[in-house]
């Protein structure tokens, strides 16, 4: 238990002594000693409790395996050193009792947690934390991208507020928090603030912190801030579009079949019986175009028998069966008697256009759009995507790093075009591309359009 007397000078030069020796034999052993003469909650005290929190951090880490025998040791002399510069400039006041009332300022750790990237519409949680020591800061708590960490001043009274800091509104906060809250040793103090984007663009969220101290007998308050810049995105990740869509195309069977028409069907079936092809030509005789109803009143006596119909549709999908496997057993006999001609291997460039070339300049990127925060950034060097064989827009939510590196992409809502495979090779090239830097981590949208001109 600590006792208070008054430290001389004498005194503090032979406690320095001492500690530096112990330094040199056993850093756990020198915490113990300096902390024993240190008088508990004064700000050199809560110094020496952070240098502590590294020495136990770097001891974990070992012990966990993610920490070589060599690292250790770099580790363990970074603290040797930063605690002899501390043990040099102790004086005799650090040593004296704390008065009661507000505990004076020191260094204490900041944990926020604020997405980057939010959609609108929807409630994000945003965390902000304090503490005297960065060991228990991060306590049940998933750490993620949105997670930083960094040593700030605190006292033993604080206050939290997120605030937005835009002209014009860009979000919604709320929390059940009171805005001053308390610190104390070995716990964290904990802010919660519910935030909902209401538009898109790119805006800012300022961090508001206020130490409050006693100076000459008064509390005072003193204002620590930080601005956040948050990309807000209308687009929230889909999955690739699967199965059909509309073509605009409309789809109608003609009243009769020219024998011109007959003709190319018996070329299409060579040897195949007479009946047949007049049975499958017949059968689209027997159906009527569609026309448009002059009125809302229907005339009964046009009215199509529905069993009529299956039977014909019937007789149509088994006459097809039938043409397309003589059709392909025909071509089969066709490719085996073909003198010379070697069977070709699967394409690599599936789902792609069938005249794609690699090094073809008409598959350059020529209908490229970036929206949102990336659109001022420049793309280096060249950039080929094979074009689709359909088409359609495709559109990708993607976040680039400072160096101007792809760091995450998405499918975006909006892409119309349902080619799957595509979409799936687009994306691991665009991974692989390279922008101009910018100071900080930018999100946005890359889209590519495959539509007639």
């Amino acid at each position: 238990m600590y006792i208070w007397r008054m430290t001389t000078e004498a005194q503090l030069l032979e406690w320095k002594r001492s500690w530096r020796q112990l330094l040199s034999e056993s850093l756990g052993r020198a915490f113990d000693a300096i902390g024993e003469r240190l008088p508990s909650g004064s700000v050199k005290a809560d110094d020496l409790l952070l240098l502590k929190a590294q020495l136990n951090e770097a001891n974990r880490a070992k012990i966990m395996g993610v920490k070589s025998d060599k690292d250790l040791q770099l580790d363990y002399n970074r603290i040797r050193l930063h605690l002899l510069e501390w043990i040099d400039a102790l004086e005799t006041t650090d040593f004296e009792a704390i008065k009661k009332g507000v505990k004076p300022k020191g260094r204490g750790v900041l944990l926020h947690k604020i997405p980057r990237q939010m959609e609108v519409g929807k409630e994000e949680t945003c965390v902000i934390r304090l503490a005297y020591e960065r060991t228990i800061i991060a306590d049940n708590l998933e750490l993620t991208d949105a997670v930083e960490v960094r040593e700030i001043t605190v006292s033993e009274v604080m206050e939290a507020e997120l605030i937005d800091a835009n002209s014009e509104p860009a979000f919604h906060i709320r929390t059940y928090h009171d805005e001053r809250q308390f610190l104390e040793t070995g716990a964290y103090t904990e802010w919660k603030f519910y935030v909902e984007p209401i538009r898109e663009g790119s805006f800012r969220l300022l961090l508001k912190l206020t130490v409050i101290e006693e100076v000459l007998g008064a509390r005072e308050r003193r204002n620590i801030t930080w601005e956040e810049q948050v990309e807000i995105v209308t687009d929230a990740e889909e999955s690739i579009p699967a199965g059909f869509a509309a073509s605009g195309i409309t789809l109608a069977a003609v009243d009769t079949i020219s024998p011109a028409s007959t003709a190319k069907i018996r070329s299409v079936m060579p040897g195949a019986p007479q009946e047949a092809v007049e049975d499958f030509t017949g059968a689209f005789e027997d159906v009527a175009a569609p026309q448009q109803p002059a009125s809302p009143a229907k005339n009964p006596s046009k009215r199509f028998n529905l069993g009529r119909r299956l039977s014909i549709a019937a007789s149509i999908v088994l006459i097809i069966g039938f043409g397309s496997t003589y059709w392909l057993s025909y071509s089969g006999k066709e490719l085996q008697d073909a003198p010379g001609e070697v069977q070709k291997e699967p394409s690599d460039n599936e789902g792609v256009s069938p005249g794609y070339q690699p090094n073809d300049p008409g598959a350059k990127l020529e209908r490229l759009k970036l929206s949102g925060g990336i659109a001022g950034r420049e793309l280096i060097g060249e950039a080929v995507i094979p074009e689709p064989a359909n088409e359609g827009v495709a559109r990708f939510s993607v976040c680039l790093s400072t160096s101007g590196a792809v760091k995450r992409i998405k499918l975006a809502k909006g892409t119309t075009l349902a080619n799957s495979e595509w979409l799936s090779r687009a994306i691991n090239l665009i991974e692989n591309w390279s922008f101009d830097a910018a100071s900080e981590e930018q999100c946005g949208e890359i889209e590519l359009s495959y539509l007639p001109k």
